[in-house]
This record gives C-alpha cells, sequence and structure tokens, in this order.
C-alpha cells in the first residue's frame, strides 16, 4: 500500500488519496517558496558583508600607519602674537581678603591675513591599499595692530612685551618640513614649544604642533600696522585644512588631486574641479568667525574644529562601493528569482528549488568577485570581470535548466540590465535608493502584468475536482 493511500473506512469501498487534496503544480506555492529562499540568500550575503567590511577595516589600519608617519591630517594656523601678563587679584582667603599675584597670557590675532595653500599629491601604497599623501606649502600674510592688546587686556594687567611670541601651529610636527616667518621686517627663528591656549571657559587646552618664536620687543611696540609674512612645507594624509587665524581670513587652496571633497566649517565661496586638479577660495569675515580679535581666553579648538579644508577622496577604493551593493543583494537576488521563476512560469519547465540555491549562491560569490579582484585592480575591471563571470553563468544555467537557447538569450539580456543597475547603485550614492525603488517597481509590475492569466492554484486541484474527488 502506497503512502499516499489510507484504509477503506469501515462500510466505505473507496480509499483515500491525500495528494489529490493538494496543488501538485501550483504556482502560488512555488512564488512563496522562491520568496523565502531569497529571503534565506541574505545569511551568505551577511557573511561577504563581514569579510568587506574585515578588509576594509584592514585598509583603514594600512591608511592610518601611513598617514601617521606622514604627519596625518594637517591643520595649519598662521601667525599669532601671545604676550604675558600679570595682575593683582583679590581672593578671600578664611574670610579675609588676600592680594595675590596672578598671570595669564594675551593673544592678538591679524586684523587681516591670507593663506595661499599649494598641495601636490601622490599615492603610497601599504599591501594592497593605496594611501593619499600630500606635501603642502602654505604661505601667509597677516598685518597685526598692537593697539589691541592693552585695550582688551583684564584691568590692572601688567603686559610683559619682553617675553611676547608669535607662534604657528600644525597638525603633527612630524610632517613638518620647513617653517619661517618674518615680523616687521626681522626673520625669527621657529622652534618646537609646549604651548597651551584656554576654552572659551578659561580652561587650558593644550596645543599640539605649536612652532613659536621670541619677538624681541623690549617695550610696547609703536603704533602702527605689523606687517608679519610666514611659510610651512608639510606633509600629511587624506585631508588639510587651514584655520582662520585673522579676524578677517582669505585662504586659496590649490591641488593636483581630481577628487576633492570641501569639507569643515565653511564651503569655498569658489571652485573649480577639473582632471588636473582642483582651485578653491574662502573668505570668513570676522562676524562669522566666531572668535574675538584679542583676549586673554581664546577657543582654539573652535578655530581648528571650524577650520574649512579639502580631504583627497580616494576613488580607486572598492570597500564603500561594495558593502553599498550588498545592502541591496536581497533585492537584487530575489529579481534574479523573480527572473527565473517567469521563465518557468511561461515555459512550462519545472525548476527545483535547489537550483535556485545555486544561482542565489552564484550571485553572493559576484560580491566575493568583485571585492577579491577590485583590491588588485580597481573598482571598474573587478566590476566588469565579475558581472561578465556571473551573467554568463546564470544566462547558461537558464538555458540548461528551461532546455532552450531562447531562455539564455533572454536571460542574458536581462541579467545584463540587472548587473547594469547594480553598478549604477554602486557610484550613485545619493540616488541609489531612488533607483533601486524604480527598478523593484518597474520588476514587480512587469511580473505583474505577465502573470495576470496565470493559473496560481496549480492543475492538480483542477485535476482532483474533474475527477470528483472531495
Amino acid at each position: 500500500m502506497s503512502d499516499a493511500e489510507l484504509p477503506a473506512r469501515p462500510g466505505d469501498g473507496r480509499t483515500y488519496d491525500l495528494s489529490r487534496l493538494l496543488p501538485q503544480r501550483s504556482f502560488g506555492l512555488k512564488l512563496m517558496l522562491v520568496c523565502a529562499l531569497a529571503l534565506l540568500m541574505a545569511i551568505p550575503a551577511g557573511v561577504v558583508w563581514a569579510i568587506a567590511y574585515s578588509r576594509s577595516t584592514d585598509a583603514q589600519a594600512a591608511i592610518h600607519e601611513v598617514a601617521a608617519m606622514r604627519g596625518g591630517m594637517q591643520t595649519l594656523m598662521g601667525p599669532v602674537i601671545a604676550v604675558p601678563f600679570e595682575r593683582d587679584v583679590v581672593i578671600a582667603v578664611n574670610n579675609v581678603n588676600q592680594v595675590q599675584r596672578q598671570g595669564g597670557r594675551m593673544f592678538l590675532f591679524p586684523e587681516a591675513g591670507t593663506a595661499d595653500t599649494r598641495l601636490a599629491t601622490e599615492i603610497r601604497k601599504r599591501g594592497l591599499h593605496d594611501v593619499p599623501v600630500y606635501t603642502a606649502t602654505a604661505d601667509f600674510n597677516a598685518t597685526f595692530n598692537p593697539a589691541r592688546l592693552a585695550a582688551e587686556a583684564p584691568a590692572g594687567a601688567q603686559l610683559k612685551w619682553g617675553e611676547a611670541q608669535v607662534f604657528m601651529s600644525m597638525g603633527d610636527l612630524r610632517g613638518a618640513r620647513n617653517a619661517q616667518v618674518t615680523v616687521a621686517g626681522r626673520a625669527l627663528e621657529l622652534s618646537p614649544e609646549a604651548f597651551s591656549g584656554a576654552d572659551a571657559y578659561g580652561a587650558p587646552i593644550p596645543l599640539a604642533g605649536v612652532l613659536a618664536a621670541p619677538l624681541g620687543w623690549t617695550a610696547e611696540p609703536a603704533a602702527g600696522a605689523i606687517p608679519t609674512t610666514a611659510m610651512m612645507n608639510v606633509t600629511g594624509a587624506q585631508r588639510i585644512s587651514i584655520a582662520a587665524f585673522a579676524r578677517d581670513t582669505t585662504i586659496s587652496m590649490t591641488g593636483d588631486w581630481a577628487s576633492p571633497s570641501f569639507d569643515g566649517g565653511a564651503l569655498p565661496d569658489q571652485r573649480d574641479v577639473t582632471e588636473q586638479g582642483f582651485t578653491a577660495t574662502w573668505r570668513i569675515p570676522f562676524l562669522a568667525r566666531g572668535v574675538a580679535g584679542a583676549g586673554d581666553y581664546v577657543p582654539f579648538d573652535q578655530l581648528n574644529a571650524q577650520s574649512p579644508g579639502v580631504t583627497l577622496l580616494d576613488e580607486a577604493n572598492p570597500y564603500q562601493s561594495v558593502e553599498r551593493a550588498l545592502k541591496y543583494a536581497p533585492m537584487f537576488i530575489g529579481l534574479v528569482f523573480l527572473t527565473y521563476f517567469l521563465f518557468e512560469a511561461t515555459s512550462g519547465t519545472r525548476a527545483h528549488p535547489a537550483q535556485y540555491v545555486l544561482v542565489g549562491l552564484a550571485q553572493t560569490v559576484f560580491y566575493m568577485l568583485l571585492l577579491s579582484i577590485s583590491e588588485l585592480a580597481g573598482f571598474n575591471t573587478g566590476f566588469l570581470a565579475a558581472a561578465i563571470a556571473t551573467v554568463c553563468a546564470l544566462s547558461l544555467y537558464a538555458g540548461s535548466v528551461f532546455g532552450s537557447r531562447s531562455a539564455m538569450v533572454k536571460a542574458f539580456v536581462v541579467f545584463s540590465a540587472l548587473y547594469a543597475l547594480i553598478y549604477v547603485l554602486m557610484r550613485m550614492e545619493d540616488y541609489a535608493l531612488l533607483v533601486g525603488s524604480v527598478a523593484s517597481f518597474v520588476a514587480i509590475s512587469g511580473t505583474m502584468w505577465m502573470t495576470r492569466k496565470l493559473d496560481w492554484y496549480g492543475v492538480g486541484r483542477a485535476q482532483a475536482a474533474k475527477d470528483g474527488g472531495p
């Protein structure tokens, strides 16, 4: 007795076939099974995403290692004058007022200043990874008004002009190659110095990368503008920025990097980007700077944090594009499964669920091929090689499964368009969601149209009703 047959009930000479109660070729059940398999394919896609994330982390470690030896992301600040002062302060100690001598430091920013920066970039390799680095030369011109120091000094402060200094700073002194400063026509010798500024609450802030030089004044300078010029030659990696070191600051920057990203506290007023490089100009007036032109509490951290600059984007870096594409992997696997299902529904040839699984795994391997080849040959080459291999494999398999050369050709056309869409999503970050949403809507709408007359219940139940079954 077969498994599908049950013994006759008492008083009933018929046997019951359970297979007749279920739809044997139900496309509705098959579609639900295909959708479930597409969702399960997110598991191997997640494994590939973990691999991509690990490789991206290794790349970032290599970048930081090279960047540290080159000086890292440099933030350059032009010349600023600092003058120590002392004053008597009355402090209550055990309900008794006492006079104590306290010291501080007055800071004077230029009235107007310009910074002209030129970048020469190159690529350094660390293993498989490329690291954009640069050599930058910044020329500063500034004009100081020393009368502001006396006007802004705290009440009773005695300025110690003999200890006045001019200082400049950069993000990391390991990137310093040369630095010069000339005040009122006299060249001064700069040297590294441990220096502390203050935040908006008066708390001390140690400043890194400070270069200072004594001004050699013996008394308060004569009234009038003090012209100052300076130059810094530094190396760095990934990003460079210029702090708004003057009350009114104009910054210009040129470089030979074709894919800059302008960021920081302000976008450039003018910019021009070509395949040969870029030019950009910023003007930061005193009102927009947000920091006083002179005072004893100056938030240097605010100036550095809001400094406008340029980040050197590495368009050859494949990790961001691959990770973005993996976010849409379930959708693309579902579209391929949907294509196979349409072939199955229109050709009359059945495909086994195991064959859908193989198709999904082939798409998952596509991302691994893309990642591994892109690390060696670049993203465009990696995508072209991985896409051609995957599209050919899926198309030939479709022709074999459905036993038709026509199905193979149709699959090749559809999958070629699908992987072209994947490329668009990888390269168009801002419009990826829009493109993916429109493509999904078109695919679902097309499927609805092509299957509008499909017998979703299958022929099994119809045949059972015809035979007079229950």
